[in-house]
């Protein structure tokens, strides 16, 4: 079974999902859905422009690896926002520090052990690729899902 490391990088992090809470689940779901759209949207012009190269993808022929999209940014979306969420600037720091950590040394990680590597895109064009779809999250969520009627209604019942 050589995808083990890709089948761990896709099913733990669910596991914190017990620890997330129900409504915090169902509250930034959305923006977490949303956010996995824009990745695999990333994905369909990482392939086409070699930015990077998954070397043992779960779905060889998808250009979306499943195991990012759904295995770590799925789950990372609802923490951040589960911690941040409406102190703008918190959540600016936040994505700052996991962007860094993600396109630096994890990046470094994840070549050094065989699961991705860096093409045509640099660590820092990655890192503010990063950044760009969190201020899309953000105004996402913001904008599109807190001002949806039932949002808005539950925040008049607090």
């Amino acid at each position: 079974m050589k995808n083990w490391k890709m089948l761990i990088l896709l099913f733990g992090p669910w596991l914190t999902f017990f620890v997330l809470g129900k409504q915090s689940f169902k509250k930034y779901l959305p923006t977490s859905v949303f956010s996995s759209l824009l990745i695999a949207i990333i994905s369909e012009f990482a392939k086409s422009y070699k930015w990077w190269k998954v070397k043992t993808p779960l779905v060889p022929k998808l250009a979306t690896d499943l195991t990012f999209v759904f295995g770590l940014f799925l789950p990372l979306n609802q923490w951040i926002f589960k911690l941040t969420y409406q102190k703008l600037w918190l959540y600016v720091v936040s994505n700052i520090v996991s962007d860094y950590l993600f396109a630096y040394p994890l990046t470094t990680l994840a070549e050094k052990f065989n699961i991705y590597k860096m093409k045509n895109m640099s660590r820092m064009q990655l890192f503010f690729l990063s950044l760009f779809v969190a201020f899309l999250n953000y105004l996402y969520q913001r904008f599109i899902i807190d001002s949806l009627p039932t949002n808005r209604k539950e925040k008049s019942l607090v």
